[in-house]
């Protein structure tokens, strides 16, 4: 059967629901998203291949790039940002090994301090380390300018983008300077959509408290105002066609 391939790349955001549900209130909107458009006789139907990964940076894509391409779909949803914008209390390598599943003594050791230490102490850490993010706006843009260029050469699928939940009061008490990052990196991912002729959905009206109360994951009517957003541009980039 003939069908329209979605696929979409992003981190946890496009994973999550928080706070945690259950069954039909767990569905992300990767799924609301396929239920929609296929409830709506969509010819041909609707396939959502959701290849997000949490924590992922645009780095990490770029270094995965293969995964992304032999997908092959009619049209790619990139939902990365958060993870590359935030400002940060320890370096990329250092939450990288202090997550790590490996049992070993350094490891153990890395993953107490960070738990009973480096936590407590975030709003100062990332003050002292400058508001630093783990990716830099230059390579952000760079990097992301590469993702952007690599699937439309190697696919020719459509691309819709879409934006960072800027922070939450939460999030920017305890990573001060991420709200104004977020705004940053926001406006590099537009400019690239538009330079490239994709599609960017704006989400900006989006309120934290209604959508995304951890101030990061949609909650279930967050996922579901991105899902109906979705589904009205895909149906638009269909009947373009």
């Amino acid at each position: 059967m003939l069908f329209t391939k979605v696929t979409i790349v992003g981190n946890s955001v496009a994973l999550r629901v928080r706070p945690p549900e259950k069954y039909p209130d767990n569905l992300n909107y990767s799924r609301l998203l396929e239920s929609t458009l296929n409830n709506s006789n969509i010819k041909p139907p609707v396939l959502i291949d959701n290849r997000s990964l949490g924590a992922s940076t645009v780095y990490n894509v770029i270094n995965h790039i293969d995964h992304f391409i032999q997908a092959f779909p009619d049209i790619y949803i990139i939902n990365l940002g958060v993870v590359d914008a935030s400002t940060r209390e320890v370096p990329l390598w250092f939450y990288r090994f202090a997550s790590s599943k490996k049992d070993c003594f350094l490891c153990r050791i890395t993953r107490m301090l960070y738990r009973n230490v480096i936590i407590k102490m975030r709003p100062f850490l990332v003050k002292l380390r400058g508001k630093r993010s783990w990716i830099k706006k230059r390579k952000f843009k760079k990097y992301y300018n590469k993702l952007l260029a690599t699937l439309l050469r190697e696919t020719n699928a459509q691309i819709i983008t879409l934006p960072i939940n800027l922070a939450d009061n939460r999030v920017e008490k305890e990573l001060p300077g991420s709200r104004k990052k977020h705004q940053q990196y926001n406006e590099i991912i537009k400019k690239l959509s538009e330079k490239y002729n994709q599609y960017f959905v704006d989400l900006s009206d989006l309120e934290p408290q209604m959508h995304y109360p951890d101030g990061v994951h949609y909650n279930i009517n967050g996922h579901q105002v991105v899902a109906e957003r979705l589904s009205s541009k895909i149906k638009e980039i269909l009947q373009n066609r």
